[in-house]
């Protein structure tokens, strides 16, 4: 039996935080959750900070449960959602909390920012979204409100590098969490013309890293604290989705993959950034990951049955994710839904929407709650294909396997859906795949394994995987063709 390693992932999401334990041992990785918090907006008087301090206190208090466990850790690592950051001033010390993306700060920046650079430019140097809410354009925003925390500033750090700094007392920017924020450029690099041309401060952004580098001891401060001694903390896959890439249980390399739940994040591996024009109409960009570059869209995925139960589900009448699913795989429809539409984004009642965007589009209107979420489902499965068709002619060569992770794989009927549409074969597997992207990635920096190969070995030894073989193709091809000519 091989020694066991036993990992500490920090895991930030927008809503709540987690301290996950993963021990590796045997060529296989289990997960236990040792803590888990709220992540918390706050509001001062009309900015939307969030709680760092909090944040900060709550991964102390993980790292405490640890060592009252008695638990052995090789290292530890913290991955958080992208586009924020905070600023430290000259003698290292944070200047004022970070503000979160949902803050208004950034809503018009297009505005002052494109008669500058336009986004089409940025996209070409960066490979990234060029929304409003990305790192860029945060830092535009406090350019042009006169921010004097900008002009104070003198280092920048996204959320897990600001987080690891308060850790270790280093300074570094790692690339994934880079790329998910749009601020990396396509040589892996900072974009040094693009900060010219905007006039941004070229001192504050410094040291660039790749995932699964150690960056050094906790500070002794931490350590006493905690009681963890010199634990090494490791810069791995900051970004959670690019941990989550880092970690897909796949074989070989003409893969896809989608990561799917509230929203779906379809995409595949690249040897280079495909930041074309071609590449931004149709709604990819690029990001980076442990070994490299990836390029993916994001798409509405089961958002559209949670907002549907929430109104359904009630005491008198439950109607569960079981009820819903089994009304769907029961019924037939012959409609489709563009799971594209605008207006399906954030409506005050997700059940009406969906019938107006299918009267919209001359679509007969759903009999029951069945057939309406076996259109919804059957529809997101459609649009994985198109993009799945569109994804292959930017990256040049035609997908051959399709692997599902995320809360998605629970709904089998999907998962055969979106075989059957794509018409190749979807392996669905690894329901949590963001804390084991982490701590594999810190096993890769700690020597204990050998390569990004090893990881998705590791997961795979891990992870009980289901295949959906592609059925009725007939059919298929020309519902596909239907769905292509929705939006003519």
């Amino acid at each position: 039996m091989s020694e066991a390693h036993r990992f500490l992932a920090m895991d930030y999401g927008a809503e709540s935080g987690r301290g996950i334990l993963v021990t590796l041992a045997d060529g296989k990785a289990t997960m236990e959750e040792i803590h888990r918090f709220p992540n918390r907006r706050v509001n001062i008087a009309g900015t939307m900070y969030w709680d760092t301090p909090f944040l900060f206190a709550e991964m102390l208090e993980a790292m405490k449960l640890c060592a009252a466990k008695g638990v052995r850790l090789t290292s530890m690592a913290v991955d958080t959602w992208g586009v924020d950051f905070g600023l430290l001033d000259e003698r290292g010390k944070l200047l004022g909390l970070p503000v979160s993306y949902r803050d208004g700060r950034t809503e018009t920046v297009h505005e002052y920012a494109d008669p500058i650079v336009p986004r089409e430019d940025v996209f070409l140097a960066t490979g990234g979204e060029t929304w409003a809410i990305g790192s860029l354009y945060q830092l535009l925003s406090m350019q042009r409100d006169g921010d004097p925390t900008l002009t104070a500033a003198k280092c920048f750090l996204n959320m897990p590098n600001l987080l690891t700094y308060l850790l270790t007392g280093k300074k570094c920017n790692e690339r994934s969490i880079l790329s998910g924020s749009s601020i990396m450029g396509v040589d892996r690099q900072w974009p040094r013309e693009l900060f010219e041309k905007f006039n941004l401060p070229p001192n504050i952004f410094g040291e660039i890293v790749e995932p699964g580098t150690v960056v050094g001891p906790l500070q002794p401060d931490v350590a006493e604290q905690t009681g963890l001694g010199e634990l090494p903390v490791v810069a791995g896959c900051g970004h959670d989705t690019a941990a989550v890439v880092a970690s897909i249980p796949a074989e070989g390399d003409n893969w896809a993959f989608i990561s799917c739940g509230t929203w779906s994040i379809l995409g595949t591996l690249v040897g280079e950034p495909v930041a074309t024009p071609a590449c931004l109409q149709a709604g990819f960009c690029n990001e980076y990951t442990l070994g490299g570059w990836y390029m993916c869209n994001h798409i509405l995925g089961l958002w559209l049955v949670q907002e549907c139960k929430r109104k359904w589900d009630t005491q008198d009448d439950p109607w569960d994710y079981g009820r819903i699913t089994d009304e769907a795989a029961k019924a037939t429809y012959d409609g489709v839904l563009d799971v594209t539409d605008a207006t399906l984004m954030a409506p005050a009642d997700m059940e009406e929407a969906l019938l107006a965007v299918l009267a919209k589009h001359r679509q007969p209107k759903p009999e029951s709650r069945g057939q309406l979420i076996r259109c919804v489902l059957e529809s997101l499965a459609l649009e994985y294909a198109r993009q799945i068709d569109t994804l292959n002619e930017l990256s040049g060569e035609r997908k051959q396997a399709f692997y599902m992770v995320g809360g998605g794989i629970r709904n089998k009927l999907l998962c055969q859906l979106t075989a059957d549409a794509c018409g190749i074969p979807l392996h669905a597997g690894a329901e949590e795949c963001t804390a084991l992207g982490n701590a594999l990635t810190q096993a890769l920096a700690m020597g204990v394994l050998q390569s990004p190969a090893d990881i998705r070995q590791v997961m795979r030894n891990s992870t009980e995987m289901t295949t959906y073989q592609p059925t009725d193709q007939e059919a298929w091809v020309k519902k596909r063709e239907v769905y292509k000519n929705l939006r003519k």
